[in-house]
């Protein structure tokens, strides 16, 4: 057979070995590079994500209504803020709904609108993202959470001794005369939530009694909180000593100092003319009488014009000389001080060395309208009891009278108190015939009157006695409490609140669904998921390029 043989082409030759690796190698170093650059790229982009998201909001509210994202107006006022400011939830991240849903169950009695707890968990989810706005948007906001179950939370709860799991603490640190102290806001569960009363039978037949959570409020409640504790307003308290003692007072008047409130005394002969910068007068344990005049000039400083904004706290003493003429400005108030001192006949609630000295509860208000959720702030029903001695015998006269309406804020915890003559002495016992009845510790009463379609309010709070604010009693967290919101509500320090428009769940579509854990899934696939991925890809297309 003819044996066939092919000779190159001249100019041809075998490429070396040598130069066919070069260009491999060459080849192969450029797939190197461009991987390397996607993957730095990639990790870059995500390190850059997680700096910005420390610095920014870079969520994004997909739900029809905003549900999670703060009103602009808010985030206006967030970054303008210029104090510090810390925020303190009384729970931990994870266990916020849960916990939630233990103060709403247990302490108010609230549930969904069919009796039960699950449809209201999107509302907690939805306070835990607006608040951890307000952390992303100010650098001087400190966002702390504290595990109720943990013993280091019993700092905090030796400070705010009625606070709930879940409730929040805002607070902000001032200095006056180089002494520091600090303001402080606790948020309630219904501060932060709408509870609507309960008319759904099947909540009703599935154990639901107080109401219905029907809405969320924190965004007016958190800022509002923020607003008061890093506001510099200073009340102006003036003390009318030339009528009174002083020195009844003296614990409360420098518990207000450190309060943020200016103190100053009147001890000149007769009152005239209250200039309008007063907000709160004191008026404790009298000496003497007034006369007309004064209580006249009372009366115009209380009206301020149709202004109001105004507030009497008078401490009442049995063994104070007789005053008609202020015991007569008083009833018309609705409030009658009458001869006497109060006695606790159950001895479990009074002081082992004197049953004039016993324990006062919060009265629960009842009426919801406008001036009586005001009190309601200051007259929780789970507030600490209140210590007071030698207290006067007070009566309310009426509930509303035109414009004026009175309610009481503390009464004795039984109905076994009984009037003591001021005649008899210290070893005095009551028989058969004194009768027992719940008696009042203090009452407050309001005139409100709309000007320039705004309401108004002015106020006139009478307490039994002066030792409830007593240096000994003001170390108890009921009195202090109490005292010290009674002062900032009567002296206008309570408003200057910013509202919003609650937010409320009415949608069950997946738009209106967007919650904490969609948003941490969206974090973890933009975070993780397509980097790695991207990763992934460069790995593989460099190792399919290196084996050609």
């Amino acid at each position: 057979m003819k044996k066939f043989s092919f000779k190159k082409a001249e100019g041809t030759a075998d490429k070396p070995k040598k130069l066919r690796n070069k260009a491999a190698l060459k080849h192969g170093t450029l797939s190197i590079v461009f991987t390397a650059i996607v993957v730095a790229v990639a990790v870059g982009v995500n390190v850059l994500m997680a700096v910005l998201a420390e610095r920014v909001n870079l969520d994004v509210d997909i739900s029809l209504k905003g549900d999670n994202t703060l009103s602009p107006e808010n985030v206006k006022f967030i970054k303008e803020l210029d104090e510090k400011v810390t925020i303190t939830v009384y729970s931990t991240r994870e266990s916020f709904t849960q916990l939630s849903e233990m103060t709403a169950y247990n302490v108010y009695m609230a549930t969904d609108e069919t009796g039960a707890n699950d449809g209201v968990y999107e509302y907690y989810e939805q306070t835990l993202n607006l608040i951890d706005l307000y952390d992303v948007y100010s650098k001087n906001v400190d966002l702390k959470f504290v595990d109720p179950y943990d013993p280091s939370s019993d700092e905090l709860l030796k400070k705010y001794p009625q606070l709930n799991p879940a409730e929040i603490v805002v607070e902000c640190e001032k200095s006056i005369g180089g002494e520091n102290y600090t303001k402080s806001e606790v948020l309630q569960f219904d501060d932060v939530y709408q509870i609507a009363e309960n008319e759904n039978p099947y909540a009703a037949l599935m154990g639901g009694g107080y109401g219905t959570v029907t809405g969320n409020n924190i965004e007016t409640a958190l800022t509002s909180a923020i607003f008061k504790a890093a506001s510099d307003n200073t009340p102006k308290v003036l003390v009318l000593e030339n009528h009174c003692r002083k020195n009844a007072v003296q614990a409360f008047l420098a518990y207000l100092e450190k309060n943020n409130f200016d103190v100053d005394i009147f001890s000149e002969g007769m009152l005239g003319d209250i200039d309008s910068d007063i907000d709160l007068i004191v008026i404790a344990s009298p000496t003497e009488d007034f006369i007309s005049e004064e209580l006249d000039a009372i009366d115009e400083w209380l009206a301020n014009g149709e202004l109001r904004g105004k507030g009497v706290m008078y401490f009442a003493d049995p063994t104070s000389p007789e005053t008609p003429n202020l015991d007569a400005y008083l009833e018309e108030w609705g409030v009658a001080v009458e001869p006497g001192v109060l006695y606790e006949t159950e001895s479990s609630f009074t002081h082992p060395q004197d049953a004039t000295t016993f324990v006062f509860v919060p009265s629960v208000i009842e009426n919801e309208d406008d001036i009586t959720k005001k009190f309601s702030k200051f007259i929780s029903k789970d507030s600490a009891y209140v210590w007071s001695g030698g207290n006067a015998v007070l009566t309310q006269l009426f509930k509303e009278d035109g414009t004026r309406i009175t309610t009481p804020i503390l009464s004795s915890v039984t109905d076994s108190v009984v009037i003591k003559p001021m005649s008899e002495n210290a070893e005095w016992k009551p028989d058969g015939s004194f009768d027992k009845n719940q008696h009042i510790g203090a009452l407050m009463a309001s005139e409100s009157k709309y000007h320039e379609n705004i309401l108004h309010t002015s106020y006139v709070c009478v307490f039994g006695s002066a030792n409830m604010v007593s240096d000994t009693w003001l170390a108890n967290p009921g009195n202090a409490e109490l005292a010290l919101n009674a002062a900032r509500l009567m002296s206008g320090a309570e408003e200057g609140g910013i509202t919003f428009t609650a937010k409320k769940m009415t949608d069950t579509t997946f738009i209106e669904k967007v919650t904490y854990k969609s948003a941490k899934a969206v974090n973890y696939i933009c975070q993780w998921i397509l980097p790695v991925g991207l990763i992934g890809v460069g790995i593989f297309v460099f190792v399919r390029r290196a084996r050609r």
